[in-house]
């Protein structure tokens, strides 16, 4: 027994990696983690034990786990040293729409792991460990003892998981000044979407309908975003919950569509606000459609930039018309601006840009409260403004000097919009001529990026690299010069294809080392790359070019089931800016130091005997 425990722990050992434990000491109550952890996006499916085994974990970066789309699950882990006396702690993850999220413990002394805990809207709150508004998983941590954490998370959306470790108490307090904060803000909504509902029966305005629509969309929209629905409204719903956020977020932007086109009188000014409003329209039609038929569509047809863009174009359309004397566009511009900005706060704290606070991660659920009651302010003045308006007309037809100052009037306002389709025509002319100089910069752009990048690696090519070593300045640098080993007997062996899938695999180890202002990754032609380092020493040049030649041994490459070793030979030179430089001789130093790397065995790294 004894041996076997040491063999096991043998084992564990380097998949536990080099992560420090999170210590929790007795004044500790609540933290947000991120530097904590650490996740592995692996390229086939693994189970926990297979997980804890495997390499390329990596730190979580900013302040919160924010990876975006990715196909298949996600592992997050983090080490836990327990130092307070206490055993029982909460892991919070504040986002209920992830589909499923798996979470065991592992004990490193004994090997032994956790039972399974799952939660997600892809499930019944009845299967979550506890019946909370956001995936809330228990942990027991005996006391002066060492735990990991393995997570594994599935979301069709974007993945996003800002985590919370909290004591019991401190967990308490938390639920309930947010169950507090966000009762008051749908007890709010629930009241101006009544209001507005009431208002549509007294005054039959179609603007009322599409805002109340447009207003029962968000609630139901925040309804899933913060947990209340699946805590409250559809706990045993399962697998079809998770439509729910999608249909609802949809439908919001469909119901603003038409409540602009209504609220703004978009028809009555034409132009470009108006095919603007009907290809958005359409679109938004389209994508309902297709998340109730085919949902893996969505994202082919690129649903959150043309969020992000509809809103845009809201606030754009309102200040056009605005411009042009619309006396609802100011408020509505207001409204929709304050919007989009709580909106962009949000979502940066997601990616980590931002802190993520109990503000941040609902600033966004302010915005919409505020522009709901701003939009309401505007309809109200709208009305008050059409009623004195038509005051004002039915007085103008007294008398036969009011009737000829009515006509003098009319013949003014026949005036006005004369100018105002002029204005119109120019202003669309001018959009339009933007419009063409922003492609035509956008094109060059991109021309110029394709003249400098390699196709097959996306690194720089040999032309823009020795455009940029013309440029470098006098500083210390780590000049690498690497080449494949063996690549003609492999594209022999296995084809060019699996070749060029061997040069864009080592690509890709050399873009993650050049991650700095001023390193510089470049194909440097064939199976051969160059890697500049700046500001490095010769050591740290050298610990790097070590790193790189390991990540590639380690690269686990098939072809056709059968696996390839791939290694390459580094030849490493560098410059300590102590003379001057000389670039040229500096690669040529790397470059003869390659040469010793591969005479002396290959899979190496050898360095020159001075820059």
């Amino acid at each position: 027994m004894p041996i076997r425990l040491l063999f096991l722990l043998f084992c564990l050992l380097p998949s536990l990696g080099n992560a420090a434990a999170l210590e929790l000491r007795e004044d500790f109550s609540a933290l947000r983690l991120a530097s904590q952890l650490e996740y592995l996006t692996p390229d086939e499916e693994l189970d926990f034990a297979a997980a804890s085994q495997a390499t390329g974990w990596q730190p979580v970066p900013g302040s919160s786990l924010s990876l975006g789309r990715q196909p298949g699950a996600v592992w997050v882990r983090m080490q836990l040293h327990n130092r307070s006396p206490r055993s029982d702690w909460r892991l919070l993850v504040e986002w209920p729409i992830l589909d499923l999220i798996e979470l065991r413990t592992l004990d490193p002394a004994s090997g032994q792991w956790g039972p399974l805990l799952q939660a997600g809207d892809h499930l019944p709150l009845s299967a979550w460990p506890q019946a909370t508004r956001q995936p809330t998983f228990p942990l027991q941590l005996p006391p002066e003892q060492t735990r990991w954490v393995y997570l594994r998370l599935h979301s069709e959306e974007n993945l996003v998981a800002p985590m919370q470790l909290l004591t019991v108490e401190a967990f308490d307090r938390q639920e309930l000044t947010q169950r507090m904060l966000l009762g008051l803000f749908f007890g709010a909504m629930l009241a101006v979407l009544l209001y507005n509902a009431s208002l549509f029966l007294f005054t039959g305005s179609r603007s009322y309908v599409w805002y109340t629509v447009y207003l029962l969309g968000v609630v139901v929209y925040e309804l899933a975003l913060s947990g209340f629905g699946i805590l409250y409204l559809w706990p045993e719903l399962g697998r079809p919950a998770a439509m729910i956020y999608g249909v609802s977020a949809i439908w919001s932007f469909l119901a603003a569509t038409i409540f602009v086109r209504s609220f703004l009188r978009i028809p009555h000014y034409g132009g470009w606000v108006l095919w603007a409003n009907n290809l958005l329209l359409g679109y938004w039609l389209l994508a309902l459609a297709l998340l109730m038929l085919r949902p893996h569509w969505l994202y082919w047809i690129g649903v959150n930039l043309v969020a992000l863009l509809s809103c845009v174009v809201a606030v754009a359309t309102a200040i056009s018309l605005w411009r042009r004397g619309n006396r609802s566009a100011p408020l509505f511009a207001v409204a929709w601006g304050f919007l989009i900005f709580c909106t962009l706060v949000h979502v940066a704290a997601l990616q980590g840009a931002l802190p993520v606070n109990p503000l941040t991660l609902r600033i966004q659920t302010l915005g919409f409260f505020a522009e709901f009651v701003l939009l309401s302010v505007a309809l109200a003045e709208r009305i008050n403004s059409e009623r004195k308006a038509r005051i004002s007309a039915q007085s103008d037809l007294i008398g036969e000097r009011e009737a000829r100052l009515a006509s003098q009037q009319q013949l003014l306002e026949e005036q006005a919009r004369a100018n105002e389709e002029l204005e119109r025509r120019v202003l669309a002319r001018t959009a339009e001529l933007q419009q063409s100089t922003r492609e035509l910069a956008q094109a060059n752009a991109e021309l110029t990026r394709l003249s400098n990048t390699d196709a097959l690696t996306q690194l720089a090519n040999r032309r823009h690299c020795d455009q940029q070593l013309a440029q470098q300045e006098n500083e210390p640098l780590a000049v690498m010069v690497i080449d494949i080993d063996h690549f003609k007997r492999i594209n022999d062996t296995y084809g060019h294809p699996f070749g060029d899938r061997c040069i864009a695999a080592v690509a890709e180890v050399l873009r993650h080392s050049a991650r700095r202002s001023g390193d510089l990754a470049a194909r440097y032609g064939g199976e051969e790359f160059f890697l500049l380092l700046s500001g490095a020493s010769c050591e740290a040049g050298a610990a790097r070019a070590e790193q790189i030649r390991a990540e590639v041994a380690a690269l686990q490459l098939h072809y056709r089931g059968t696996p390839v070793q791939l290694t390459i030979s580094v030849g490493l030179a560098c410059h300590d800016a102590q003379g001057e430089l000389h670039m040229q001789a500096l690669i040529d130093a790397a470059d003869q130091a390659l040469y010793a790397a591969k005479a002396a065995g290959r899979n190496q790294v050898c360095r020159a005997d001075r820059a």
